[in-house]
């Protein structure tokens, strides 16, 4: 009876055994499951995390280079809760997308923390702006230059072809004299009897001259320069800017550089609060291959910005970087 007993006991320890070991078994299983399972969370998380701040930073970006803002000409007023800052320029009264207002970009500069966070980007992230030009010649405009640092967890980068103003400088007159075109460009009927075309014998050095106009409000608010472009030009050539009933020197030399004009302009305009000025260009016994330029610029600009390759849109890479 008792070994009989014995052998009931055996046969009850090694099912026992094989449950333990089943449930060993079971538990590796589970453990091994819930491992791949917080993997996969985490690498979902992870990848829905880079998509957001992927799709964030191409939003923002593409919100300041396609729209021209809110509200209209919300450069020109104090900042805003709703302010929604957008870089196109507009051009009476229709956005230009991807060609970006000099003033606007000036104006997100100082604000930048205001206009960006919150809105265009949540609170929770950082951003850098910066604007290179494809010319070399030109240096970037940096809007907002955090680095983005060792520790970051995610970085997003969106980066447009665009075009943009360098310097808020507008050419008021041109007069172009290049030798690739037949003929210069078609002189107005200068009140100078002796510019005239019809009154130059055969073989005289022309005048070609042209009218522009000037408010004194212009003169408290520009600064007014001569430009040649190539800078350099024979020693023969002359220019002069004066006003029809109040005619001055016409024999002014180009001095390979931007020549500062305020006071002519300033003479020429007198007491009055507007006039029509004209400017003379003569292209020398060599007939010089330029084009000459009265140029404005913001009261103040220092004189190494004055540059021609500042005329117009530039074509440049707007960068835009995100990170938290």
């Amino acid at each position: 009876m008792r070994k009989k007993g014995f052998k009931k006991d055996n046969k009850a320890q090694i099912f026992s055994l094989d449950v333990l070991l089943a449930l060993i078994i079971i538990a590796v299983i589970l453990g091994i499951s819930a491992d791949a399972m917080d993997m996969v969370s985490y690498k979902a998380q992870d990848y829905s995390s880079r998509l957001s701040i992927e799709r964030i930073t191409a939003d923002a970006a593409d919100t300041l280079i396609k729209s021209s803002g809110s509200p209209d000409k919300w450069e020109e007023y104090e900042i805003k809760g709703d302010t929604v800052p957008g870089l196109a320029k507009k051009e009476v009264d229709q956005t230009v997308p991807n060609t970006l207002s000099f003033v606007k970009i000036l104006k997100l500069k100082d604000n930048y923390a205001p206009l960006m966070y919150g809105g265009l980007l949540p609170y929770c992230v950082d951003s850098s702006m910066v604007i290179y030009p494809i010319d070399p010649s030109l240096g970037p405009i940096i809007v907002m230059n955090d680095t983005v640092p060792e520790s970051a967890s995610e970085v997003a980068v969106a980066n447009r072809t665009v075009l943009c103003e360098f310097m808020h400088i507008s050419a008021v007159i041109k007069i172009g004299m290049h030798k690739d075109q037949q003929v210069s460009e078609e002189c107005e009927v200068c009140p100078h009897a002796d510019h005239n075309q019809n009154n130059l014998k055969t073989g005289d050095s022309g005048w070609t001259c042209h009218h522009f106009n000037v408010t004194a409000a212009d003169l408290n608010s520009t600064d007014f320069y001569v430009v040649t472009d190539p800078v350099t030009v024979t020693d023969s050539a002359r220019w002069g800017i004066d006003r029809a009933d109040a005619q001055l020197d016409c024999n002014c030399k180009f001095n390979n550089g931007p020549i500062a004009v305020n006071d002519k302009i300033g003479k020429a305009v007198s007491n009055n609060t507007k006039a029509v000025l004209w400017f003379h260009v003569l292209n020398g016994a060599l007939r010089d291959s330029f084009d000459s330029y009265v140029v404005g610029v913001p009261r103040g600009t220092p004189l190494d910005d004055v540059k021609l390759s500042y005329l117009g849109p530039q074509p440049c890479f707007f960068v835009l970087k995100v990170w938290y």
